[in-house]
């Protein structure tokens, strides 16, 4: 995710130049390169995109915006965006009811979690708690764990050794121990976010010798499996070669215990295929035992990926299909795609996310647009037009990574040129979300970014979206919903999970029901003189008024929680709240509504459900 930064500006790779990294080289987790700036940051011009207004980001004013904006960056070179100015904020903005909002929690180098390969579990489990609470806080509803960085484990692994980063000694356990894959599904779930296992399926030692390897590790067990690569002089890049059937079932078999042990509701890979190192006849043995019938070694290169991939999203179908998986890949696939000139992900990590798309063996492409909009190689606005415009066409969704990482030095981007990019998403209308590198600084709050986030665009929760392809079966409405009040101020909502057996709302036998993997939670505040007319009806033997479709509208919306309970405090001068609750399918398919209506009077609290 985070780059080295040596640019490459052909297809041989010859270096052109270098810019710092935010971490130093030697502790750096993620080589992938970046494309330095020609000139300084300081020099770049502050230009912006049109302030949407308050609509729908799909409206048809914007559309044609968009279009002539996009349309002038490929015909002219690629140039840089020139956004007209601002005309308002984003809190002007309706947030949508569903949108995938996703933070990677990196766990190599102790870069997000934990803070040290020697820190105490007490510690760790605190701090992660803290870590989930901040992100949940922010709005995020999806958490991307790193569990497999460096063919090792952040959970109890029938394959790879315990990592390295957790601690301090590949194949050690945690003492006491835990498994921190349980732990972040279970506390993840519980804040009702989701939790996607984040794997590197190739790489086995970011730098070789860095610490020793268990006697477990696969590079030991299997030592015919690896390629090594100089990444730089006198050090050595190893990963498991994807050119050999065997490491194929390998990693699948992976992937397949996580989804068979683990109740997690993603399977991710990020950009790490073949290395960003150059790859000369590594593998050419390879080639020749196992072709495929493929001429060309670099066809051959990316077929291998592809076969991968096909055979995880293949096994994931087959064993737990409500399981989303979804690739992050280098941002550039071909500079012909769209203009650039820099470093091609199609050719030198030999990864075709065009591909998988067309293939359709992945549920998204989340491409690292972790560009300006005015660089002047590869700016962000012709990047995101593609990768929406080639997942729409292929009927999967697109969410854009986004690198807060970069508001911070040395890249020391402004605030106006981070939140502009999200103003480039919205306005496109085919972007389902984003995600954020990395947890740590998103936290951060660099200049103020998480703060838009948390108060103008995150300010409603939102469900993760639902994908058309995937099951479309609604749960059955929650169970024996009730409201209490507490002496200081608050009501609590519980329920019960939803159970076919014991079902008020008979369930349709022409009809399957989801499973609820998590629920929401809509709050009315009616002016007081429509509640007590509504109260009266009810008081008078004519029911509950009906909630309808408005009512659950995503202003309505205060909480998503993996808990059958809700808590809210009234300020001093409330009187009455209408709740109501909702069950949530892994796939974001909400049940039938129940409501629960709530007011104090001079006896006291009383509530009453629909």
């Amino acid at each position: 995710m985070t780059w080295s930064h040596i640019i490459h500006n052909t297809r041989s790779g010859t270096c052109i130049g270098c810019s710092p990294c935010g971490i130093a080289p030697e502790i750096a987790p993620e080589n992938a390169p970046e494309i330095a700036p020609e000139i300084p940051t300081e020099n770049i011009p502050n230009t912006y995109i049109a302030m949407i207004s308050k609509m729908n980001p799909v409206t048809k004013p914007f559309l044609p915006l968009l279009l002539i904006l996009l349309l002038g960056l490929m015909t002219s070179g690629c140039k840089a965006a020139e956004l007209p100015a601002k005309t308002g904020k984003l809190g002007e903005l309706d947030p949508p009811k569903q949108e995938f909002r996703g933070a990677w929690l990196t766990t190599v180098v102790n870069l997000d979690w934990p803070v040290s390969y020697d820190q105490p579990v007490g510690e760790q489990k605190a701090d992660a708690i803290a870590m989930l609470d901040s992100l949940k806080d922010i709005g995020i509803n999806a958490v991307l764990f790193q569990v497999r960085g460096e063919s090792d484990a952040f959970y109890a692994s029938a394959y790879d050794p315990w990592s390295h980063w957790l601690t301090g000694e590949q194949g050690r356990a945690p003492d006491p121990f835990y498994d921190p894959l349980s732990f972040m599904v279970r506390e993840a779930h519980n804040r009702g976010m989701e939790l996607h296992a984040w794997i590197n399926p190739y790489r086995v030692e970011r730098r070789k010798g860095m610490y020793p390897l268990a006697g477990s590790n696969i590079s030991r067990r299997e030592p015919g499996w690896i390629l090594e690569f100089a990444s730089r002089p006198g050090e050595y890049y190893t990963m498991l070669n994807p050119g050999m059937p065997e490491v194929r079932d390998y990693v699948t078999n992976v992937v397949v215990d996580i989804i068979r042990r683990y109740d997690v509701d993603g399977i991710h890979f990020d950009d790490y295929f073949y290395p960003y190192s150059p790859v000369t006849d590594e593998d050419s043995l390879t080639w020749l035992r196992h072709h495929s019938g493929i001429e060309d070694i670099e066809d051959w290169r990316r077929f291998n990926v592809n076969e991968l991939v096909a055979q995880v999203h293949d096994s994931i179908q087959a064993i737990a299909p409500h399981v989303t998986f979804g690739i992050s890949p280098f941002a550039i696939r071909k500079n012909s795609d769209v203009g650039t000139n820099a470093f091609e992900g199609y050719y030198r990590l030999y990864a075709d996310g065009l591909a998988w798309l067309e293939q359709r063996t992945i549920d998204y492409i989340n491409p690292q647009l972790y560009f300006e909009l005015e660089h002047p190689r590869a700016p962000y606005a012709p990047l995101l037009e593609y990768w929406a415009r080639v997942a729409r066409e292929n009927e999967r969704h697109m969410y854009a990574g986004l690198a807060p990482y970069r508001i911070f030095p040395p890249n020391d981007w402004s605030l106006d040129q981070a939140l502009d990019q999200l103003r480039l998403n919205i306005a496109n209308g085919h972007v389902q979300g984003n995600i954020f590198f990395r947890t740590e600084h998103l936290i951060a709050n660099p200049k103020g970014y998480t703060d838009v986030l948390r108060n103008e665009l995150y300010r409603y929760p939102a469900l993760t979206p639902s994908l058309p392809w995937k099951s479309q079966d609604r749960p059955l409405p929650v169970e024996r919903i009730s409201a209490s009040w507490s002496d200081d101020g608050r009501v609590i909502l519980t329920w019960a999970r939803p159970d076919p057996a014991r079902a008020t709302i008979q369930p349709d036998a022409r009809e399957t029901y989801a499973e609820a993997a998590r629920y929401a939670v809509y709050r009315l505040d009616m002016p007081p003189a429509e509640f007590a007319e509504m109260r009266t009806v009810m008081e008078q033997g004519g029911g509950s008024p009906t909630i309808t479709g408005p009512a659950i509208y995503p202003q309505n919306m205060v909480d998503v929680t993996g808990q059958r309970q809700f808590v809210d405090r009234w300020s001093g001068d409330k009187t009455h709240a209408v709740y109501i609750v909702t069950a949530i399918s892994h796939n974001s398919i909400e049940s039938h509504a129940m409501s629960v209506w709530t007011w104090m009077d001079d006896d006291g609290f009383h509530y009453k459900v629909r």
